[in-house]
């Protein structure tokens, strides 16, 4: 009997038993579904947090006060000092120059505030073929600008198509100079030289304009990555913060309640952040606490790793529970097949042969199972998404492989015992037998 004649018996006699062919399928889908997801998940979140890595936003810490630390609750935050303070506190530029200084040339200290303004250079009203492009985003005449510090353009690893980007010096001298983005410069002077143009900007609310003058337009950004986060967005400038008309104070004088600390990639954040937190603590004292966006992603990854590990055990004593039922099931089956089984070895059927046979029929239903179970992980990833938020149930190859493998296991698992009690029957004895 060839190997697909003999897929075709266990196949034959499984339909014979439809009804307990598609209970043991249930159980083996519904277990190897549920592991395969949360299996899935564990597997993948190191790759997430590697991918995360990459990313600038995740590469950020953050130095608050400790009043504002409290109340980012539930952010992973580590506090310099044992009492929480309930007084604001501030740094000036002068502070973060200093810890710019003591730290290393891959870790960039910067802070930065934004603000919208119109200014006269762009059309009070959009032109019909370009409407859809910033409508919901500006107004017609609207750009956006943050002002920040030179050691941003440094992390973010900033190029320029012409110009210069502005110096220490135009911090301390409060100059109003800007950078603009490619786009912005494209789309205010068309194909007119931006470098030295002045451009007049005026506050929302306020009738007074304020002119800034373009020393710099940027290369147009690498990624969408950095899109997304607002470096070299369209519409986008760049000015010192000491220019920002909320925030014209001298050096010394200036109130920065933020301080971000960019770290290049390749350098390990964990490590980064302990180094920021020294230096910190010479300058701050116990007055600050630093926060990190990817220990805040890996504190939310290990509160929904021990919700999914729960889920996970419950589903595996299930699968465990379904097997064992499964396998006095198949007993059950072989005890009924035992005229039939003696018949066919007194025929010339070898032990080996029919002990292929059984296993076949429960590598049939093991596999179908586990298919079943791997498309049933679809809709569990979904489900568990919408519970717990930013689950990934992992690669789909990752998911194929687990669910077959998870398949062919549990087959082995109750099929071998009784296709070896199938392969054991005594012809005589059996064809005795009502």
């Amino acid at each position: 009997m060839s190997l697909w004649d003999q897929v075709k018996w266990s196949l034959r006699h499984s339909k014979r038993q439809l009804l307990e062919s598609i209970l043991v399928v249930v159980a083996i889908a519904l277990g190897v579904g549920v592991i395969i997801t949360v299996l899935g998940m564990f597997l993948s979140v190191g790759d997430q947090y590697r991918d995360l890595e990459s990313m600038a936003h995740f590469r950020t810490l953050e130095i608050m006060g400790k009043a504002e630390a409290s109340r980012r609750l539930g952010a992973p935050l580590t506090v310099l000092g044992n009492d929480l303070d309930t007084t604001e506190w501030s740094a000036t530029l002068n502070e973060i120059e200093e810890l710019q200084q003591n730290l290393p040339p891959t870790m960039h200290a910067y802070v930065q505030t934004h603000w919208s303004a119109r200014t006269s250079l762009l059309p009070e009203e959009v032109e019909p073929e370009n409407e859809s492009i910033y409508r919901g985003y500006y107004d017609s005449n609207q750009i956006m600008i943050m002002g920040t510090t030179s050691e941003y353009f440094a992390f973010n690893g900033a190029t320029l198509q012409q110009g210069n980007f502005f110096l220490p010096e135009d911090l301390r001298g409060n100059s109003r100079v800007m950078v603009l983005s490619d786009s912005l410069a494209t789309e205010v002077f068309s194909d007119s030289d931006p470098l030295g143009q002045v451009i007049p900007l005026i506050l929302f609310g306020d009738e007074e304009t304020i002119h800034y003058t373009v020393i710099g337009v940027l290369d147009p950004p690498e990624n969408e990555e950095e899109i997304m986060f607002g470096f070299g967005a369209a519409r986008m400038a760049y000015a010192p913060i000491t220019a920002s008309p909320y925030q014209r104070a001298g050096v010394g004088q200036g109130s920065f309640q933020n301080i971000s600390v960019g770290i290049d990639v390749g350098v390990d954040v964990a490590a980064a952040t302990e180094q920021v937190e020294a230096e910190a603590r010479l300058i701050w004292g116990d007055q600050i606490a630093v926060s990190s966006s990817l220990a805040e992603f890996r504190e939310s990854q290990r509160q929904m790793q021990r919700y999914a590990f729960l889920i996970g055990a419950l589903a595996s004593i299930g699968l465990v529970i379904a097997v064992i039922n499964i396998l006095n099931l198949m007993l059950a089956r072989v005890l009924k097949r035992t005229r039939s089984v003696g018949l066919s070895m007194a025929l010339g059927s070898s032990r080996r042969l029919v002990f292929r046979q059984f296993m076949l029929e429960a590598f049939s239903l093991g596999i179908l199972g586990s298919i079943s179970g791997i498309l049933l992980s679809f809709g569990l990833a979904k489900i568990l998404e919408r519970a717990l938020g930013g689950f990934t149930a992992g690669m789909l190859g990752t998911r194929i492989f687990l669910g077959i493998t998870l398949g062919f296991a549990i087959s082995l698992f109750f099929g071998i015992y009784p296709a070896y009690l199938g392969s054991r029957t005594n012809p005589v004895d059996a064809l005795r037998t009502d």
